[in-house]
């Protein structure tokens, strides 16, 4: 189901529940508020037939009241009591009918009474509002008793008056509320359609793009949540252009520096098949060999390099125990260091776990130390110290070797770059992959000449 069905589902439900449920509301206080309505109309009713009763004054007064709702057609002679709901001449009400009242002094004697009403009480509540049954119908009656207690004037109302007006008002909400419903669906359809055009812009915006078109999509849109996707979708295209070109970046550079050794253990292997004696063939296979660890530590850290992606790894971070890792690394590369008779020490002053990736923060120390040993001449020093500054932590790995030139120690963490005087075998891959990590941790490297005068001292703040 698309996203417009859905939006267009859920607000017709949710419409159709707030207007139902605010039509039930509605009609249930209608309802509610009319009764009382009538009721203050029946009270009001009693009161004003009571005063004028009293204010006749006697029997005869009685007599003229009697006269006077005759000549108005309030009081025929009596006609059967709910039998006939039809208005007596053109100008009245058919809800006349319904409506009935009558006066009893204090003896008992009806003296006045509507055309419809029966000649027994209407009630026998002496005051107040009362419910009563009269033949197939309900009736609503009040009782009043006048201030001296010589009359009861009894007004009701057929309760079904008060239903049909509550079915009425009730029909009209219910044909607003199914008259409102297909133009609230029409409405609601036009204006999601409507809203929904920017996004389908930028999807055909993107879906015409070619695939090696990563630019970023620079439309103007006013919208927050089409800024919010757009911004989105621009970061993806920045990270994915960025990984592209450094995928590119080390294909192109593998390939060239793969060239020379592949180039070489072809050759060797050449004057190994045509060697004229054993000797020959011995030294040209030990040449092969020698390509070959050397095409394998190439790849080996090019593919290191790659997976090298700080977006991937961050998620990835814990915190890290240098100290360990360090004694671990040189645990492992002390073969290396008794080959050459090379003295390796570590000095740790107050230093604390750092939170980051433990296999990359591994990665870095190895190659560090590596080259350390790797270009420290035999029986050197190399010295590694672990501290804390301020809100930092700070690695230094100091050897003995030949150091690197001032001019030199700006390019030696580009790949593949390496020194001219340095003979020691490697790829020129190490430094690049330890400036990587340091990037990672949003660290500094500085490279400088060691404290002894001689050699290289690698300064690294995480």
């Amino acid at each position: 189901m698309s996203l417009r069905s859905q939006l267009l589902l859920r607000l017709i439900i949710l419409s159709i529940l707030l207007v139902g449920g605010t039509a039930w509301l509605g009609y249930h206080d209608v309802r509610k508020e009319t009764r009382e309505l009538f009721d203050a109309q029946l009270a009001r009713s009693a009161r004003l037939i009571l005063s004028i009763a009293q204010a006749q004054n006697g029997d005869a007064g009685f007599s003229r009241i009697q006269e006077y709702l005759d000549e108005n057609g309030l009081s025929v002679m009596y006609i059967d009591f709910g039998e006939d709901d039809k208005p007596l001449t053109e100008d009245a009400h058919i809800y006349e009918t319904k409506l009935a009242f009558q006066i009893w002094d204090n003896e008992g004697n009806l003296v006045v009474k509507s055309y419809n009403a029966p000649l027994e009480p209407l009630t026998l509540t002496k005051k107040g509002f009362n419910n009563i049954v009269i033949g197939q119908y309900n009736w609503r009656t009040f009782s009043l008793l006048s201030s001296n207690q010589q009359y009861r004037c009894i007004t009701a109302e057929r309760i079904d008056v008060r239903n049909d007006l509550i079915v009425k008002i009730n029909n009209d909400l219910f044909y607003m509320f199914i008259l409102l419903v297909p133009a609230l669906s029409l409405v609601l359809y036009l204006s999601i359609d409507r809203g929904l055009k920017p996004l389908q812009r930028l999807a055909a915006q993107i879906d015409r793009r070619g695939g090696d078109n990563l630019e970023l999509i620079t439309n103007d849109y006013k919208y927050t949540e089409i800024v919010t996707i757009k911004n989105a979708l621009n970061q993806l295209l920045h990270r994915l252009n960025r990984t592209l070109a450094r995928e590119k970046r080390i294909t192109s550079d593998a390939a060239h520096e793969l060239r020379t050794p592949l180039a070489a253990i072809r050759l060797h292997t050449e004057l190994a098949k045509n060697a004229k004696n054993r000797e020959q063939q011995n030294e040209s296979l030990d040449q092969v060999i020698q390509g070959v660890d050397r095409t394998t530590h190439l790849v080996e850290q090019l593919l290191t390099l790659a997976r090298l992606e700080p977006e991937l790894l961050v998620n990835d971070f814990t915190d890290v125990d240098l100290s360990a890792v360090i004694v671990e690394e040189c645990s492992l590369l002390s073969p290396l260091a008794i080959e050459k008779d090379i003295d390796i020490s570590f000095d740790e002053i107050d230093a604390e776990p750092i939170n980051g990736h433990e296999s990359s923060l591994r990665l870095l120390i190895r190659n560090l130390l590596t080259n350390a040993i790797t270009y420290t001449p035999a029986e050197g020093k190399v010295s590694i110290r672990l501290c804390k500054q301020e809100q930092h932590t700070v690695l230094v790995v100091e050897d003995s070797g030949p150091g690197i030139s001032e001019e030199d120690r700006e390019r030696v963490t580009e790949r593949f770059y390496r020194v001219n005087n340095h003979q020691a075998p490697g790829c020129g891959i190490g430094l690049s992959i330890v400036e990587r990590v340091v990037q990672m941790h949003r660290g500094s490297m500085k490279l400088c000449q060691a404290d002894s005068g001689s050699g290289l001292k690698v300064v690294i703040q995480l």
